[in-house]
């Protein structure tokens, strides 16, 4: 109820009233800066002057778009209990391109309250999400809110997406939606919803043919085509998803000789790390640590490509013995779609994928859980010794009682 009374103030201290003339105003404004960005860093004749470029910045006109869209404008019940709770502008319809530009450009967003105004950001984050819940999902143009709901690991975005896919009349919005909802059925935080891990993934193939079969040549999924991404999460679930049998990659190590990964028969850990980030190099300082903790994994450090001579300097500097390198396409980073660093596979012995993405506690207890289980197998596998027993000694024969005969005579009785 604080929050409530909290944001309704907020609301009504903004001296800016919101309006569709304006925020479409400060949508074009962003726009034109876009363009001009786009075609002044494509006319650059060198890298030198592109990178002397400096693109628009999305901090300049998040105040401005958050202002057209934040006046309040009523009250409707409370669907958690009595009484009401504030509605805004962005509630209506044509608040939509607006929700998408904040949902695309989170920071820019938080970047439009002052210190003081802070408290209430997490408030109206959550307000406008549930906007989307609400009055947005049936618009047209919701699908390009999807990439957005799909980079979030929340039942909440995945749950709109689900009401997107099931609600909207128009095929590119709920060819988004399905897309969307393959992806983040990719997370384990999400794919909890749909039961076991067997039904998730079967959902995560019907929605991506789904998205294929709703969209057209012209569907956007973000900045790309949607059959693009669709593509990409083809490739994963053929390839990277857990149970898939793991690509094999060809490095080189120090002295430039090719190893290819995964060993078979052994469990693998691919890491992909760069000198320049401190996370993947902290990893591999510690791998023989890794290694002496499990010794039955077969464990692989890839770097990018370098020349020997750079390679040979970084590691020294870095206080690391070795590792391996990728070639110059960057074509084993390419193949496990290595987009953040430092990224780990984990591999079973038999060659399928059991873990992929950030080193985390996930990792922790797969590793765990791989150990266990060799420790186990060595156990039942090592060869029982039998010691013979020495016989139990028979037990001493009791004394046989004396013979009669052998009683000694009775003294005579003395006289007296």
């Amino acid at each position: 109820m604080k929050k409530m009374f909290a944001a309704a103030a907020l609301a009504a201290s903004l001296a800016a009233h919101g309006s569709q003339e304006a925020m479409q105003q400060v949508l074009n404004t962003w726009q034109q800066q876009v363009t001009a960005y786009e075609e002044t860093l494509k006319a650059a004749d060198s890298d030198a002057a592109r990178a002397a470029l400096t693109p628009p910045n999305a901090r300049d006109i998040a105040p401005q778009l958050w202002q057209s869209i934040n006046a309040r404008t009523g009250t409707r019940p409370n669907p958690k209990g009595k009484g009401t709770i504030p509605t805004f502008e962005f509630d209506k319809p044509w608040a939509l391109p607006a929700i998408v530009w904040i949902l695309e450009h989170q920071q820019a967003f938080t970047a439009a309250f002052t210190d003081e105004e802070q408290a209430q950001l997490t408030w109206f984050g959550n307000a406008i999400v549930d906007s989307l819940s609400r009055v947005h999902f049936s618009s047209p143009g919701v699908g390009a809110v999807c990439p957005s709901l799909a980079a979030t690991s929340s039942v909440r975005e995945y749950e709109i997406l689900q009401k997107i896919y099931q609600r909207n009349q128009n095929k590119g919005a709920r060819a988004c939606a399905a897309l969307g909802m393959s992806l983040m059925l990719n997370n384990p935080m999400v794919n909890s919803v749909e039961g076991s891990e067997s039904m998730a993934r079967a959902k995560r193939v019907y929605y991506l043919k789904q998205s294929i079969l709703l969209s057209d040549k012209e569907t956007r999924f973000g900045s790309q085509p949607l059959t693009e991404v669709a593509m990409e999460q083809a490739y994963y679930l053929r390839h990277l998803a857990v149970g898939c049998i793991a690509p094999q990659i060809a490095v080189r190590d120090q002295e430039g000789v090719e190893h290819r990964f995964p060993i078979t028969q052994k469990p693998n850990l691919l890491i992909f790390w760069s000198p320049s980030d401190p996370a993947g190099t902290a990893m591999v300082r510690d791998i023989d640590k890794l290694k002496a903790q499990y010794p039955g994994i077969e464990i692989c450090p890839i770097m990018p490509h370098s020349t020997p001579e750079e390679q040979q300097k970084a590691l020294q500097e870095l206080g690391i013995a070795s590792s391996f390198t990728d070639n110059a396409q960057g074509t084993a980073g390419i193949t496990y779609r290595v987009d953040e660093l430092p990224t780990v596979v984990l591999i079973s012995k038999r060659s399928t994928i059991l873990y992929g993405g950030a080193p985390d506690i996930k990792l922790q207890n797969a590793l765990e859980t791989i150990k266990a289980e060799e420790e186990a197998a060595a156990k039942a596998n090592r060869p029982k010794v039998y010691i013979k027993e020495a016989p139990t000694p028979a037990p001493a024969p009791a004394p046989e009682p004396a013979k009669d005969s052998e009683v000694p005579a009775l003294r005579e009785m003395p006289q007296f």
